[in-house]
């Protein structure tokens, strides 16, 4: 046997000093407890006595609330022990306190690895600043949404909280139906009360008493009308609301309106005047459709786009119609981009089933693929049906096709159910033909929140855009104090606000439109559609700021500014 050789190999090597070092280590350990003791005479040394381990006893758990020192317990209340200080942790974790005492002096105690560092760094590191800004505003925006209900809150009494006079009552009758600014008046009365029911009335064609015609909830109502077998009754009010319609449309038409609402039971139509928003025509807003009332626009000539879409699918020309004629499906302009779809939907100069056939497909296959592929593409048109990307918006000499369409639209007259030959309800803040006055219906009531007593009024039905501007001009002229309003929108509405901030953008970037210089007019052209001039300024405005829509507003009356 050979004698072993005196060299290491590196395993070896590593092995002795692994060795060595662990030595080193417990003795370093070992004579731990001699330091402590020196260096703390309070401190307990620790017990090295493994006796009791040998003789079976116990060990007793360290964690144990009899194994405290009750006459040491640490007073939390005392101020040395504050819970925003470092001694505290320490004094708790029964750990020695001298390194948050006495820092040394060359090390910058910014640094150290305190435990209250330690967070601040951890917090700045991982915390988001979720404090935001509220921005001020001079005047409040136009929201083109009907609202269905308005509550207004204010530490401070309303001054219309009682009972209307007579005059009080006349004066804003003669106010509203005359279009008057009540507050240059002298012979009307100019109280706050007669001011504020002049902001609570609108017309309405047609009113039947026993049914609720804003908003139209079919769901909620299980009753039938009595109208649907009464041929006479369906025809008279269908004939009294073509001649309210044809009214209120030629008022627009003639700058003396400045809007009006067309409420039915599958959409809602407002039909804006040309100056309005700054458009240079009149325009008009349907929402929300579905691909059958689209496929009728396009049947009966009806232009439109559809603002709230992607850029590159907002419009179908006629031309695009034509492209598509022959297939048995609405459009597939919304599926593929441009390219494919004069691939797909239209086909190249030659016929593509002459093409399929001479690849050796049968005619049978071919029909397959054509409705298969039909069925994709008004599969994708009918995507956005009653969502807020459906809206169709219509302008200029094709508001007059849209207005033909509606008077003839079978699906704006419900046949049966609660609605049954009520044709759609319309909502103007003029006088037209056949429209009946009506008022909001007003609450007064008193919160408490906070301990603090808070005066609300709640006005319900159909809030008009000029309804909220005029109650607010009231309201700070009125009011001595802040206060606040919160809405309830008619929610298929909502669209009207986003796609007239998307078409107001639309015209400010078109500077170079022949039509731009006539904006300076639109004030003056417009100057007898019933709205007071202050308020006119904002609705002609072309600033798309000017428009947004609106969940709740806060006056604050220090400024005299606006936040939402």
């Amino acid at each position: 046997m050979d004698p072993p050789s005196p060299w290491k190999t590196p395993n070896q090597v590593m092995q002795l000093h692994k060795l060595k070092k662990r030595k080193k280590a417990l003795q370093d350990r070992m004579k731990q407890p001699s330091t402590s003791i020196a260096e703390e005479p309070n401190k307990q040394p620790i017990n090295l006595d493994f006796s009791r381990i040998l003789n079976g006893d116990k060990r007793k758990n360290p964690f144990s609330k009899n194994s405290l020192d009750q006459n040491k317990k640490i007073k939390l209340g005392d101020p040395q022990f504050d819970e925003s200080n470092d001694k505290t942790l320490f004094a708790l974790l029964k750990l020695p306190s001298n390194i948050v005492e006495k820092p040394p002096q060359d090390v910058d105690s910014e640094k150290l690895s305190t435990f209250s560092n330690l967070l601040q760094k951890f917090t700045a590191d991982h915390t988001v600043e979720t404090h935001v800004v509220e921005k001020k505003y001079k005047h409040l925006t136009i929201d083109w949404a009907l609202k269905t209900k308005l509550r207004l809150m204010s530490a401070k009494p309303f001054p219309w909280t009682s009972k209307l006079k007579a005059s009080e009552e006349a004066s804003g009758i003669t106010g509203f139906v005359r279009c008057l600014d009540t507050t240059l008046s002298s012979t009307l009365d100019t109280s706050p009360r007669a001011r504020f029911h002049q902001t609570c009335l609108y017309w309405q064609h047609p009113h039947l008493p026993w049914i609720s015609l804003f908003p139209r909830s079919t769901g909620k109502v299980a009753a039938t009308n009595f109208m649907a077998t009464n041929e006479e009754a369906k025809q008279a009010l269908f004939t009294e609301w073509t001649e309210s319609f044809r009214s209120l449309f030629q008022l627009v038409r003639a700058l003396h309106c400045p809007y009006f609402y067309v409420c039915a039971n599958a959409f809602t139509c407002v039909f804006r005047a040309a100056g309005v928003c700054g458009a240079a025509e009149p325009c008009a807003l349907i929402a929300p459709t579905t691909r059958g009332l689209r496929h009728a626009l396009r049947q009966e000539d009806v232009e439109f786009t559809m603002p709230l879409r992607p850029d590159n699918k907002r419009k179908l020309n006629n031309s695009e119609e034509e492209r598509i004629k022959n297939t048995s499906f609405d459009s597939c302009y919304d599926t593929m981009d441009d390219a494919n779809n004069e691939k797909n939907c239209s086909g190249d100069e030659e016929d593509p089933d002459e093409f399929l056939s001479q690849m050796g497909l049968e005619t049978e296959e071919i029909k397959k693929i054509n409705n298969a592929q039909a069925r994709a593409c008004a599969s994708a048109e009918s995507s956005v049906d009653s969502a807020a990307e459906s809206l169709v918006c219509v302008r200029g000499a094709d508001a007059q096709a849209l207005f033909n369409f509606l008077l003839n639209c079978k699906s704006a007259v419900s046949p049966a159910g609660p609605f049954a030959g009520v044709p759609p309800t319309l909502l103007a803040p003029t006088a037209f033909h056949g429209g009946t006055l009506q008022s909001l219906k007003v609450r007064e009531n008193v919160i408490y929140s906070d301990n603090k007593k808070y005066y609300s009024i709640e006005l319900r039905g159909p809030i008009l855009p000029t309804t909220v501007h005029s109650l607010f001009n009231l309201l700070k002229t009125s009011t001595s104090g802040e206060f606040s309003a919160t809405f309830a929108h008619h929610k298929p509405t909502l669209a009207f606000s986003w796609a007239a901030k998307k078409m107001a953008e639309d015209e400010a970037s078109n500077e170079n439109d022949p039509n731009h210089f006539t904006k300076a007019f639109n004030k003056e052209n417009l100057s007898d559609c019933g709205i007071h001039e202050d308020m006119l300024q904002l609705f002609c405005s072309s600033d798309p700021n000017s428009v947004k829509s609106l969940d709740s507003v806060k006056y604050n009356s220090e400024d005299d500014t606006f936040t939402w």
